[in-house]
């Protein structure tokens, strides 16, 4: 463009000595003949405020053994779904007895909507196995947790951590024993710890049972889960 811009220039003067008339070139744009261009700006916005956890999905939506593991708590750190473990009908053993979970899935999930991964911690405890006949509890009787992992659905954030059991194992009692772990910066979205085993026989699930004192009932306990907001 620049040289054509020159040769237009000499081809004036060549006309203005010979007939003493002047012709100009036009001037379409800038100096270096390019169109002049207006620049603006816009702008998009949102506005996003912590998680209702209304519309919570399950991570793990199949556990066998239990149809609906939705526990009705909702917020932005919420427990949405946590597993009843079943061990179904089993025979009265001539000594102590180990007994697994029916559930292939027992599985507990938590849910963080605050925003900022701001860290959080989940433990359990049990209360003692109760007869439903006589109320008579099943002494000595223990359930233990093995082999956990940690999953997650259509979720990008940095994964929480099972806490720390002897060897993979969580022996629970009435006292609050840590599960799971989110530090600052982990466990945004929804998560759950899973022990997943065999369909009718988890072995990563199991009651112990003395035999001592044992009566032919059914025997019920409560799994208490607690979350906190306080990163681990």
């Amino acid at each position: 463009m620049k040289k054509q811009v020159v040769a237009t220039a000499t081809l004036s003067l060549l006309a203005l000595s010979v007939s003493g008339t002047s012709v100009f070139a036009e001037d379409s744009g800038n100096q270096n003949g390019t169109a002049n261009t207006n620049k603006t700006n816009t702008t998009t916005d949102i506005i996003l405020k912590p998680g209702s956890g209304g519309d919570v999905e399950p991570i793990v939506p199949d556990d066998t053994h239990d149809d609906n593991s939705g526990t009705g708590d909702v917020g932005s750190l919420s427990i949405p779904y946590a597993s009843n473990i079943t061990f179904g009908q089993q025979e009265i053993k001539q000594g102590d007895a180990d007994y697994f979970a029916l559930n292939k899935k027992p599985h507990v999930q938590v849910n963080d909507t605050r925003g900022g991964a701001k860290g959080w911690s989940l433990s359990v405890s049990i209360s003692p196995f109760i007869g439903t006949e006589n109320k008579h509890e099943l002494k000595g009787a223990q359930l233990s947790l093995t082999n956990g992992k940690v999953t997650t659905k259509n979720n990008q954030s940095e994964a929480p951590t099972l806490a720390e059991g002897t060897d993979g194992t969580y022996t629970l009692n009435k006292d609050p024993q840590m599960i799971m772990l989110a530090k600052e910066g982990q466990g945004a979205g929804a998560f759950a710890a899973v022990f997943e085993g065999t369909d009718g026989n988890n072995e990563q699930v199991k009651l112990h049972v003395p035999r001592a004192g044992v009566e032919a009932q059914s025997y019920t306990a409560e799994l208490t889960w607690m979350l906190s907001d306080a990163p681990a």
